[in-house]
């Protein structure tokens, strides 16, 4: 017998779906929480708005982290935060301190290191790799938190973000022969 759930395709079932799975698994807090059908109704609008940026699958993975780990009801901060969570480390994404490190640490060439990830070296380049490298730890990474966590949201509304890109010098090879070469340099020198 397979009782796994179907995770829904239509967000309004998904919805739908954890609300039951939160009613079931903490029954009397959700109904200290949800008295009444127009709160419910209310709450699961604003569930369903604020959980958009996530797939549905990460959604449903969330709640059962949740779940399985907290005996009280989660509010909807600690669903977003876990659907956060989830969406970055499935993308390769590092936390918020491994990205800072990265960033501190390669502050002083940024267009020279292989960043783990493109968004970590445009939270270095908002924050500034100069105030990363001469400012305290505690106030740079609070600015480097702030830049990544705007970065993260726009990231999550769909913008992409690439690594820089490094400049390479042109190879300058010369089809002059040896006395158009001399004519070229005494003309450099006679203009300066």
């Amino acid at each position: 017998m397979n009782t796994k759930i179907k995770i829904p395709e239509n967000p309004i079932d998904l919805i739908n779906v954890v609300f039951t799975q939160l009613e079931i698994t903490y029954h009397n807090q959700f109904h200290k929480a949800f008295p009444d059908s127009d709160s419910l109704k209310l709450a699961k609008q604003l569930w369903l708005k604020k959980l958009s940026l996530f797939k549905n699958e990460i959604i449903f993975k969330s709640i059962d982290v949740i779940m399985s780990t907290s005996e009280y009801l989660p509010s909807l901060s600690t669903v977003l935060q876990k659907c956060k969570f989830l969406t970055l480390e499935a993308n390769g994404i590092p936390s918020l301190k491994k990205c800072f490190k990265e960033a501190s640490t390669f502050c002083d060439a940024p267009t020279e290191h292989s960043w783990s990830h493109p968004i970590i070296y445009h939270a270095g380049l908002e924050t500034g790799w100069f105030f990363l490298q001469n400012e305290s730890e505690k106030t740079a990474l609070k600015e480097f938190e702030n830049k990544f966590d705007l970065l993260i949201e726009a990231w999550l509304s769909g913008k992409e973000f690439e690594n820089p890109s490094t400049p390479k010098l042109e190879e300058n090879i010369s089809s002059l022969d040896k006395t158009q070469q001399l004519s070229f340099i005494e003309n450099l020198k006679k203009n300066y």
